[in-house]
């Protein structure tokens, strides 16, 4: 019962994302809008702390994020604690969850793998939070992970690493087609440019708009392969908003483009 609550309630959120992301008011509008919106999902992954520092610019532009966390590495060296898991939280992101441990699903036995997603979620929730997204841990997941682990434990989405190329596939869909696998441009790394970042999202607002996922992994001068610097990151932000002041892009969590009832932990 409670899935098949959970999947209604995916339809008829997915319904009402669509006409606001149409600009109507009504959640069947007899007329589209003209010039599809672009929204854009700010995600930080791992829980690692030298993200923290992104609190006040995020806040100075209005902009919420999701911070994709494994509860079992909270408070541990260079990873953000809980009390700063709350500060982020109440200043409107979202703290999603990532596996208790880090470890590939799809590698896992079943009750593993149940443990890895429900366990976090119990994790999070008695800390304050209302986790509802999941972040596959190196994009890692199939069929099996999907409806016997994600569905089961009560996330209302998962999140790959892949699927967005700029070739034929400029955005993920609002809704997803698969909200148990939803796609994203490649995560950003060291090499990787402020405009190469800027063009997965012009390239979605130019074939049609849609979801454009930015995963960020570290905000630092090289401490990471998977890094960007901080300049760079600043630059990312200002620039977003200038195509939120332009009304082209929309900055929303995870949690706000998915949707869908609040399923209470339990494990397992």
């Amino acid at each position: 019962m409670a899935t098949r609550k959970r999947i209604r309630g995916r339809r008829l959120r997915a319904v009402a994302s669509l006409a606001l992301a149409a600009g109507c008011v009504s959640a069947f509008p007899a007329i589209a809008h003209a010039t599809p919106l672009t929204v854009v999902t700010i995600q930080f992954d791992d829980g690692n702390a030298d993200v923290n520092q992104w609190l006040a610019p995020l806040d100075n532009h209005g902009f919420p994020a999701t911070f994709y966390v494994n509860s079992g590495t909270v408070g541990t060296a260079a990873k953000l604690t809980w009390g700063q898991l709350t500060t982020l939280n109440q200043a409107g992101n979202e703290i999603a969850s990532h596996t208790v441990d880090h470890v590939d699903l799809k590698k896992l036995k079943l009750a593993g793998a149940r443990y890895q997603v429900c366990q976090d979620r119990v994790n999070l929730a008695s800390h304050g939070f209302q986790p509802q997204s999941l972040a596959y841990p190196y994009g890692d997941y199939d069929s099996t992970v999907e409806t016997q682990v994600v569905q089961y434990c009560g996330d209302n989405s998962g999140r790959t690493v892949t699927g967005v190329n700029d070739k034929n596939v400029f955005a993920e869909t609002i809704p997803p087609a698969d909200p148990d696998a939803t796609r994203t441009p490649p995560d950003p790394k060291q090499g990787t440019s402020v405009s190469t970042i800027e063009g997965y999202v012009t390239a979605a607002e130019q074939h049609g708009g849609g979801w454009v996922q930015l995963t960020f992994h570290h905000i630092c001068s090289g401490c990471d392969a998977y890094s960007i610097t901080p300049a760079n990151m600043q630059s990312v932000l200002d620039w977003l908003n200038t195509q939120v002041t332009a009304g082209a892009v929309a900055i929303k969590t995870t949690e706000q483009v998915i949707g869908g009832p609040y399923i209470t932990p339990f494990c397992c």
